[in-house]
């Protein structure tokens, strides 16, 4: 993607590389909330204080990301590192962005080995409910934005179902490739679009290939090693390149492969990582460093440590390869109307999953009264959206220990 003289022209003379990575890492510790909060804190931070870009060109690279599967605001800030400095900025860009969450959920996931796992449940129980809280309030807030007609309102509820009652890992993917496809084919504008892509591009056929690569690598690895730390790799490198819609959308993913078939961690477990993910800045993909160092949680600290780096680190490849392998020809495919379209289908299923699994949840646990309390304060903040996430967290903890 190229930029023009006026989205340049308040770029700071005297760029500094050192500088923009110390901005960056000032944003992984402020953002809160999802991509929308965090759109935020970089037009805040990296737009009006410091001209590193402007809104412009931030509001063309926001529509870019949207097209690729993966975090959003992480593929935001990484591409703007690839516009100010080459691959090599936007990969310091990604590291230090996700640094902080990941290093705290490796920890998170650590504490249980350290400690008694009565005691960790004890202290963690409230963050089930109040992380089924967040996903309904997730669930809601998607399906109103997406199923604005017939035809969206039928594919979100293509993907409640396949998360309701699919447990098959395969189910999902298949399912927004579906819902892409259907949503071209069957729109009413399908006849009055043009066939054939603007202008000229090139492509970049090494990332093409090591995008590849590195997937094949892992599924010939994880069938053939008997080491698990290659199945770690080619799971969350899978998750990275199949979720379209934000970090919501992890959770039928993850909770269907390492929860449903698997058994490698229980659904609470799965719940409080999640909920705690929640509390903290930065890409809630960073709960991919919880549920790999859970993963390995009956092979000792080092390869609990282990598995939560190559899982947490994992999962933002697919989409930094992916931003790579576009970013030369964003500025004639951001004119294709089919890729809106089959955008549009994605979206919808990526919401109707984050529904299913809030229905699967709310009805596959045995809650208590004081869960369904928590569950209920928890949705009731959060539509309130008067209180950022940390607080939401801390007032149902204190709330769920001032009744036990």
């Amino acid at each position: 993607m190229t930029i023009s003289k006026d989205d340049t022209e308040n770029f700071p003379q005297g760029f500094s590389h050192t500088q923009y990575l110390k901005d960056v890492f000032l944003c992984s510790l402020v953002a809160f909330g999802g991509p929308e909060a965090h759109l935020g804190v970089f037009l805040d931070r990296l737009v009006q204080k410091k001209n590193y870009l402007t809104e412009k060109a931030l509001l063309e690279w926001m529509a870019l990301c949207s097209f690729l599967p993966g975090p959003t605001s992480t593929q935001l800030i990484t591409a703007i590192g690839l516009e100010k400095g080459g691959r090599s900025l936007a990969l310091l860009t990604l590291l230090i962005w996700t640094l902080p969450a990941v290093c705290i959920m490796t920890f998170i996931a650590l504490i249980p080995t350290w400690m008694d796992k009565n005691s960790f449940a004890y202290g963690t129980a409230f963050l089930a409910p109040m992380a089924t809280g967040f996903v309904g309030w997730a669930a809601w807030v998607l399906g109103r934005k997406v199923a604005i007609d017939q035809l969206s309102f039928a594919l979100w509820g293509l993907g409640l179902t396949i998360a309701v009652f699919s447990t098959t890992p395969w189910a999902i993917p298949v399912t927004f490739f579906a819902g892409g496809g259907l949503s071209v084919l069957l729109s009413p504008k399908i006849h009055q679009l043009k066939s054939s892509l603007p202008g000229r591009f090139s492509i970049p056929w090494g990332i093409l290939l090591l995008f590849i690569g590195l997937l094949c690598v892992g599924v010939i690895s994880s069938l053939l090693s008997a080491n698990s730390l290659w199945v770690t790799f080619e799971r969350f490198y899978r998750f990275g390149c199949l979720v379209f819609g934000g970090g919501q959308v992890v959770v039928p993913l993850m909770q269907g492969e390492l929860v449903d078939t698997n058994g490698l961690m229980t659904q609470s477990e799965f719940l409080a990582g999640f909920g705690l993910v929640q509390a903290l800045p930065g890409p809630m993909f960073s709960f991919a460093a919880y549920a790999g160092g859970l993963s390995e949680q009956d092979s000792g600290i080092n390869r609990q440590f282990l598995s939560a780096m190559i899982a947490g680190w994992a999962i933002f490849l697919p989409g930094t390869l992916l931003l790579f392998l576009i970013h030369p020809i964003w500025a004639n495919l951001k004119r294709l109307p089919r890729a809106h379209l089959a955008l549009k289908g994605m979206n919808a299923i990526a919401a109707g999953l984050v529904g299913g699994v809030f229905i699967k949840i709310l009805f596959s646990v045995n809650w208590l009264g004081l869960d369904l309390v928590v569950l209920l304060v928890s949705l009731g903040l959060l539509i309130s959206r008067k209180l950022p996430a940390p607080i939401i967290v801390l007032i149902v903890g204190l709330i769920y220990g001032a009744f036990v």
